[in-house]
């Protein structure tokens, strides 16, 4: 394991850190921010994806109110090389652009990464790419650059292939999240030990399609019993895609991705009286107060996927009559924002899973996070006083609206690129500026290098 200590050490002799991007997912947004804050980036790409970054080219600096003669300033700003010592640490490039044969190639230039001073912002695809296994191995044994994230916490969003996966998390922190059920494998299925009469969904990998989840929802059981033993059949499942499956119980509900970021640099502040207040309110701790504060929530994206969106919008009679099956492979996304009094669930959610990834890996979460949810109209135990509702009866149940987590990401989230270049309305307010999860990356980033505190955001 790549000790903190010596990412840490490493960081204190930079003087201008450069934010190392893999080129998908979320890389546009993270590349938008760090032009605006006047920071430098590498795109490591490969030849499949890399028109993407060489057709919307994120050129200009900070300084620039806006670009007239995008070609000149593309010309003037970024760089594209195919061997990473051709990148200078003393050119005038603005962004450069790597181009690589296989993404995890990049673990062969550690020692140029770090003469260069640079510094991952992780995304899904780092982590999945450059990972090369379930447990992230590559990341936490040879990627031997400081990451702005928890270099430990990455492997818990491959849920089922290991004990402390974000469920496991999520059950420490308390945090509503749909109920699972057990079941024995065989060689043409499944089967439950005991009768479940409500709908369940499973959630396992396609043995067809690598990297991608297979979706099969139910209406009890047995109904899902048949459902994978058909898909076995189809070879779109297979034995060992069993052993990491899940099924869980389905929430109905709107879904939501609430994007926060995790400040260690704001987490040491005196907020003043908003601290007081909140140690007060809350009877914790102001260290606490303090970590719940730096817990910024930036904004809210809602994913759509592939054929599911367009089955959606066909008449019920003519989708009972398509035998298409459904899928969950994420293409889109929109920008949300949700009932104001809700906020309270979501950051009393948000803030339990960060204390418990300090309290169980520590450092616990740095930098941009999601919180993916199911806004649940449910029964809660506790008071409706505690929970915030006041017009609740002695002794009658409480329901209210709750979010009920079923994925985290502990990294850049995809869905912020729907807020790049106009920011989102939660983090625009707070900074009185635009402000998408790229610029707030690079905020980060920048303040801690002035105050020469880059080792506190890094792993």
């Amino acid at each position: 394991m790549i000790a903190r200590e010596d990412m840490q050490d490493l960081v204190k002799r930079y003087r201008e850190p450069i934010g190392l991007m893999l080129g998908s997912h979320s890389t546009l947004d993270a590349a938008g921010g760090f032009r605006d804050y006047g920071l430098r980036r590498i795109i490591y790409v490969t030849r499949e994806r890399a028109r993407i970054y060489l057709q919307n080219p994120i050129a200009g600096d900070d300084v620039d109110d806006s670009i007239e003669d995008l070609p000149e300033q593309t010309k003037k700003d970024i760089i594209v090389k195919f061997d990473v010592k051709e990148i200078k640490k003393d050119g005038k490039w603005k962004e450069a652009i790597l181009i690589v044969d296989k993404y995890n190639d990049i673990l062969k230039y550690m020692d140029e990464l770090a003469e260069l001073e640079c510094i991952q912002i992780p995304n899904r695809a780092f982590s999945v790419y450059v990972g090369g296994d379930s447990n992230c191995t590559a990341i936490e044994n040879k990627f031997a650059a400081p990451i702005i994230g928890s270099r430990k916490l990455l492997k818990i969003e491959n849920r089922g292939e290991l004990e402390r996966d974000y469920y496991w998390f999520l059950k420490q922190a308390g945090v509503p999240h749909p109920e699972s059920y057990q079941f024995t494998i065989h060689k043409n299925g499944i089967r439950f030990k005991e009768r479940i009469n409500n709908p369940i969904v499973m959630k396992a990998e396609n043995a067809r399609r690598f990297l991608e989840r297979e979706f099969i929802f139910a209406s009890d059981s047995d109904d899902l019993e048949e459902k994978v033993k058909r898909e076995m059949e189809l070879g779109n499942l297979n034995e060992e895609c069993l052993k990491g499956a899940r099924v869980e119980q389905i929430i109905l509900g709107p879904h939501a991705n609430f994007n926060f970021f995790f400040s260690p640099l704001d987490a040491k502040k005196d907020w003043g009286d908003v601290e007081k207040a909140y140690a007060k309110i809350y009877d914790v701790p102001i260290g606490e107060a303090r970590t719940c504060l730096a817990n910024q929530f930036l904004s809210i994206d809602e994913r759509r996927e592939t054929n599911l969106d367009g089955l959606n919008r066909l008449p019920v009679d003519l989708r009972q009559k398509i035998k298409e099956v459904p899928s969950f492979q994420v293409t889109l996304h929109l920008p949300m924002s949700l009932r104001e009094s809700l906020l309270k669930d979501v950051h009393r959610c948000a803030d339990a899973f960060v204390l418990a990834t300090m309290k169980y890996e520590p450092p616990g979460l740095i930098g941009a996070w999601c919180l993916q949810s199911i806004m649940s109209w449910m029964q809660v135990k506790a008071t409706g006083v505690s929970m915030g509702l006041y017009d609740v009866s002695e002794g009658a149940k409480t329901y209210m609206h709750m979010p009920v987590t079923q994925d985290i990401a502990v990294r850049h989230g995809g869905g912020t690129n729907t807020h790049m270049g106009i920011g989102s309305q939660y983090a625009n307010v707070k900074y009185k500026r635009r402000m998408s999860m790229g610029d707030r990356i690079a905020l980060e980033i920048k303040r801690a290098t002035k105050l020469k505190r880059l080792e506190e955001i890094v792993t």
